[in-house]
């Protein structure tokens, strides 16, 4: 198994996660995403109204102190270890695109 092509230990696994807590992350992300499509809908309209903007990397490009490229994701197995096993099931759970068998 790799999380962001890492490689993880033979003996570590993920428990399964309840049905129940599956839907209330799902129902969270689809309000998420609900929520950045209203935002992003506001913004268009202030900007066709003459609203001056930013965009997302113009402000990011601004908060940022070096222009180096961002370091890729790191995974801390020991630190994952240590989670209560219901919560390394929903951390398999959110990033399950993110992990290769």
């Amino acid at each position: 198994m790799k999380i962001y092509n890492i490689e993880m230990p033979p003996d570590f696994t993920f428990p399964d996660l309840d049905s129940d807590t599956r839907a209330a992350i799902d129902a969270l992300h689809a309000a998420m995403l609900r929520d950045k499509a209203e935002a992003d809908a506001l913004v268009e309209r202030r900007r066709a109204e003459g609203y001056v903007i930013p965009t997302h990397e113009e402000t990011i490009g601004r908060m940022r102190c070096d222009n180096r490229p961002l370091r890729p994701p790191a995974l801390n197995v020991a630190a994952l270890r240590e989670l209560p096993p219901r919560m390394q099931a929903i951390f398999a759970y959110l990033y399950r695109h993110d992990i290769t068998y």
